[in-house]
């Protein structure tokens, strides 16, 4: 890459092999070079397309507003996370990672400090990216000498949900959990149990529930060949299951305005089945 501007030390303008303008993260990148000059690609840590002038601004905005020791935690943090869950992530988790982190360390030394409501029900409902949040809390309290609470674990953990699942904003992530927690509580109250959040169907009805919410926050509908038939069949096989979705879809369509068409309320008949049966086999 070529050598545009110096944003700091770290972090410059440059242009790609293909001519596009991009932002890149490095130690030195930005440090004492002329316009033209090759960047080598070792020292070349992370990189951003840029494609508008108005994302340009913002970009250059927030690289000069993160210190690069908090950019260089976040981006370890998310390797670990990564590994953890085994998938890549988009880049673009690094900037509202290391933004959240930045304005969790300023809480922080201004003494204030913020608790996370969904604290517990993030938790259980996302275990896997919980343990990352767990592991970063650990890691920023360590490389910055504080001492964040717990609570922080769960926010850092929705930055992972969020960007896993690319269903748009943290409020709707939020907004999701929420109703990921209601759909349980009415399973526990129908059933008379207490779901095994160990189990493998219930981490796969955690994931099928979220693409649900989403499917129906976007309007999209699922359809299949012979629904109905397998709606009758399901309902008489599995009636306890089926009251469940009935209630869950009352609430859905009460309280959200969601459309739960038969052909939805056929898997969550089976996800209901599996996750109450108390059996665990594929």
């Amino acid at each position: 890459m070529r050598f545009k501007k110096s944003l700091n030390n770290n972090i410059a303008l440059a242009e790609d092999a293909e001519g596009c303008e991009v932002i890149v993260i490095g130690t030195g990148v930005g440090f004492k070079k002329a316009k033209g000059q090759w960047i080598e690609r070792d020292q070349i840590q992370k990189t951003f397309r840029i494609g508008s002038n108005d994302k340009y601004q913002r970009l250059e905005q927030f690289f000069n507003d993160i210190p690069l020791h908090v950019i260089d935690i976040t981006d370890q943090i998310i390797e670990a996370g990564q590994t953890i869950i085994g998938k890549k992530l988009n880049d673009s988790i690094l900037l509202t990672l290391a933004d959240h982190i930045h304005f969790a360390l300023d809480r922080y030394n201004s003494g204030v400090e913020v608790g996370n409501p969904l604290h517990w029900d993030i938790r259980h409902l996302y275990p896997a990216e919980y343990r990352i949040g767990e592991y970063a809390v650990e890691r920023i309290n360590e490389a910055f000498q504080v001492s964040l609470p717990s609570s922080e674990a769960s926010s850092v953990a929705l930055h992972f949900v969020n960007s896993q699942f690319d269903s748009g904003s943290m409020n709707q992530t939020i907004k999701i959990t929420k109703i990921i927690n209601d759909c349980l509580e009415i399973m526990s109250h129908h059933f008379g149990i207490a779901l095994d959040q160990e189990s493998v169907n219930y981490s796969r009805f955690i994931t099928h529930l979220r693409y649900f919410i989403v499917r129906q926050m976007n309007r999209e509908v699922l359809s299949f060949k012979d629904q109905h038939f397998l709606f009758d069949v399901l309902s008489e096989r599995y009636p306890s299951s089926f009251q469940c979705a009935q209630k869950i879809k009352e609430f859905m369509e009460r309280q959200h305005e969601f459309n739960i068409t038969p052909d939805e309320m056929v898997y969550l008949m089976i996800h209901i089945e599996r996750v109450t049966s108390h059996s665990d086999a594929d």
